[in-house]
C-alpha cells in the first residue's frame, strides 16, 4: 500500500470533529500524518484535537489564526497550506479532509488501491447525507467525475504538477481541471459512501456567492461561459439569491481586472472543457 498524509483544516467543529477522528483512527491502514489545523475556533476544537493528539503518534495539531467566519475558498485553503508547510514524513499521496466526515471502514485502503493507476491524479469517494426521511443519500449529486472538495486525494505528482491548491473559490473545480490539463484523471469512487454530518452549503454567507462568480472571471471563463456558469448554479440551487451575486462577482472581476489564476493556454483548455459540461449534471 502507497504511503499518505492528511491536512484536515478545522473550525468549530467540537460536536462533529469526534465523530471524524474516530472514523479515521479505526481504519486498517493509517496515514505517516494526519495535521490538524484549528483555524481560529472559539469552542473546544482545540482541545478535542491536543486530546487525540496525544494519544495518536501519527496526529500533529497546530493552530492559525484567519477569520472568525465560516468561508469557502481562500479560508480553508490557506489553513490547508499552512498545514501542508507542517509535514515532515514522505508520501505518496495525499489527502484534504473537511472534520464534519464519518468515514468508511477501510477508506484509505481504497484509495490507496485507485492509487496504483499512475494515471489517476485525483480520487475521493462519495458524499451522503441524511435526509428528512432519515435515509442517508446522496443528497447533492454532481458529474460523476467530480470529487467534492469534502474528500479529496491528490497523487503527489499530481499535486505538484498543478502547482497545489490556489487560495480561491472554486479551487476545487480548478484542481481537477488543470489535473485534466497535465493528462490526469479524476475517479470518483461511487461504492466509497462517506457521511457528511453537515448539509452542504448551510455554514456559509451570501459573500460565497460573489465569489464563486470572481473565480469564474479569474479562470479565465470569458463572458459567454462564465454567464453559463452563473446560469447552471441557478439552476442546481435554484436561488436567484446565488444569480445575482454570482453575476455581480464575476462583473466585478470583469471591471476591476482581477488577477487571472490560470495562464492563457489553460484558460483556452478550461473555456472548451467547461462548455462540454455546462448543461451536464
Amino acid at each position: 500500500m502507497k504511503s499518505f498524509s492528511i491536512i484536515v483544516p478545522v473550525h468549530n467543529e467540537e460536536k462533529l470533529l469526534p465523530f471524524f477522528l474516530k472514523s479515521v483512527c479505526s481504519q486498517n491502514l493509517l496515514p505517516q500524518e494526519m495535521i490538524l489545523i484549528d483555524d481560529n475556533s472559539n469552542d473546544r476544537t482545540k482541545k478535542i484535537m491536543t486530546d487525540y493528539q496525544n494519544k495518536n503518534d501519527f496526529i500533529k495539531a497546530f493552530t492559525y489564526k484567519s477569520s472568525s467566519e465560516h468561508m469557502p475558498g481562500p479560508k480553508v485553503i490557506n489553513a490547508f497550506l499552512y498545514g501542508y508547510s507542517k509535514l515532515t514524513k514522505p508520501y505518496e499521496f495525499i489527502l484534504k479532509l473537511d472534520a464534519d466526515l464519518v468515514l468508511p471502514s477501510k477508506y484509505f485502503q481504497a484509495i490507496s488501491k485507485a492509487f496504483s493507476n499512475p494515471k489517476v491524479g485525483i480520487v475521493g469517494g462519495i458524499l451522503i447525507e441524511l435526509s428528512k426521511r432519515g435515509i442517508w443519500e446522496n443528497a447533492h449529486p454532481m458529474k460523476k467525475s467530480h470529487v467534492r472538495g469534502a474528500l479529496k486525494a491528490y497523487s503527489i505528482e499530481c499535486y505538484k504538477k498543478i502547482g497545489g491548491l490556489i487560495p480561491e473559490m472554486g479551487w476545487d473545480t480548478i484542481d481537477e481541471i488543470l489535473a485534466n490539463y497535465f493528462g490526469y484523471e479524476v475517479m470518483v469512487l461511487n461504492n466509497l459512501k462517506v457521511k457528511h454530518l453537515r448539509p452542504m452549503g448551510n455554514v456559509y454567507s451570501r459573500n460565497s456567492s460573489f465569489l464563486q462568480g470572481q473565480a469564474f472571471y479569474k479562470m479565465r471563463y470569458g463572458i459567454i461561459i462564465g454567464t453559463l456558469a452563473c446560469l447552471k448554479g441557478f439552476l442546481i440551487k435554484k436561488s436567484l439569491s446565488f444569480l445575482f451575486w454570482s453575476f455581480k462577482g464575476f462583473l466585478d472581476g470583469y471591471f476591476k481586472k482581477k488577477k487571472f489564476i490560470v495562464t492563457k493556454k489553460q484558460g483556452k483548455f478550461i473555456r472548451k472543457h467547461r462548455f462540454k459540461s455546462i448543461f451536464r449534471s
